[in-house]
């Protein structure tokens, strides 16, 4: 049942890589307003930039195979280890693994501010049910990595596939009689917020005083995953 040390093994870089492509325009855009309220319901002080359209992930590294799309209204996946590009276990009862993941992210708003600064991915690390909640503005940009992505120049009404990675820290628990392996208890990549550094500022300060990294994102997506082999 021991699992191998490493199926694929990349430079580290590598795992924080990330690629933006354009599509081409897509007219229908939605209000951002309705896009914009707060977890609590309450409107957004500025409207947001971006909507993640949709999520998919791709077998290994082969990133036009697609396995997988979850979008915001519907965010439970099923992943199959076998498609996570790494994978490494220390011991039976812990595993880890890595997917490809490509998020569509259309721009449905100008920015309302200078964003000079420039854009970055968030990607805290938790669990589906409470990362949300879990997701502070205390310290901003956080401490966690944030990748620089190149929003700036997406027109208005177009498409950038912004590709990252979904890591998972899994703890393997074995049911009797036949020690079946279960892969319920993880942590890992479960949200991804896209943030404008200086509009996030902003509404993190005074008089707005956001404190949850969701409300001063741009566009955010929560996944909920299931693991298996």
């Amino acid at each position: 049942m021991k699992i191998k040390q490493v199926l694929q093994l990349l430079p580290f870089t590598a795992i924080l890589a990330i690629a933006v492509a354009i599509s081409c325009t897509d007219h229908d855009i939605p209000d951002p307003d309705k896009l914009c309220e707060r977890s609590d319901g309450t409107p957004r002080f500025f409207p947001c930039e971006f909507e993640i359209v949709k999520a998919e992930f791709a077998k290994g590294l082969t990133i036009n195979d697609i396995f997988a799309t979850i979008t915001p209204q519907n965010p439970d996946v099923v992943l199959p280890m076998q498609f996570a590009w790494y994978r490494f276990s220390q011991n039976l009862n812990t595993i880890d693994v890595t997917f490809k993941i490509k998020l569509h992210v259309k721009r449905i708003a100008n920015a309302s501010v200078d964003a000079s600064s420039g854009y970055i991915l968030d990607k805290p690390t938790g669990k589906p049910a409470t990362i949300a909640s879990f997701y502070s503005t205390a310290i901003f940009p956080s401490l966690h990595p944030q990748v620089p992505i190149e929003l700036q120049s997406l027109p208005f009404g177009q498409t950038a596939v912004v590709i990252s990675d979904a890591a998972y820290h899994i703890t393997v628990e074995y049911l009797p009689p036949l020690d079946t392996p279960v892969y319920t208890n993880f942590t890992g990549n479960v949200l991804y917020a896209f943030h404008n550094i200086e509009t996030s500022k902003i509404l993190i300060a005074a008089p707005h005083n956001y404190s949850l990294g969701v409300d001063a994102s741009e566009a955010h997506i929560v996944i909920n995953p299931t693991l298996i082999q």
